[in-house]
């Protein structure tokens, strides 16, 4: 039988909903267990704006959302924090999905704790879209809270 995997880089993605605060309590849980460090992500989705806005108004929208994510980031960070748990923020400009499968490649992270459901399908009966897409396309553990 294999032997339970260490857990040295954990992810949590925030959409700044109440799952994904419950995802983020479960990750400061399972990180501070083990000694890990904590990866806090908010993907600013800028959706089509790219398409139909003037640039004036794309760098307005992309400092809104920014400063959003930072908001959401903050308040896990001082969670974290309280708890004694080292963490690293990010913010990315892309879809959800890509900037969770793109951060956890970059950073070798062992688990992912989300949110069964973020805020853009917050009536979802046991797990939202973009959990659902990222649970299927890791091959490492994702937690869902």
């Amino acid at each position: 039988m294999d032997e339970p995997r260490d857990f040295d880089d954990i992810l949590v993605p925030t959409d700044g909903s109440k799952a994904a605060r419950n995802g983020a309590e479960q990750a400061i849980k399972f990180a501070r267990r083990n000694d890990a460090t904590l990866h806090v992500l908010y993907a600013m989705d800028m959706g089509d704006a790219d398409y139909v806005a003037v640039p004036s108004d794309i760098a307005q929208t992309r400092r809104r959302l920014e400063k959003k994510g930072e908001t959401f980031i903050s308040e896990i960070e001082d969670l974290a924090a309280d708890a004694g748990v080292n963490c690293d923020t990010a913010v990315k400009a892309n879809t959800p999905v890509e900037a969770i499968l793109e951060y956890v490649d970059e950073h070798d992270i062992d688990l992912v704790v989300m949110g069964k459901r973020g805020r853009s399908d917050p009536d979802k009966p046991l797990i939202g879209s973009i959990t659902n897409r990222v649970v299927g396309s890791l091959d490492i553990p994702v937690f869902t809270a």
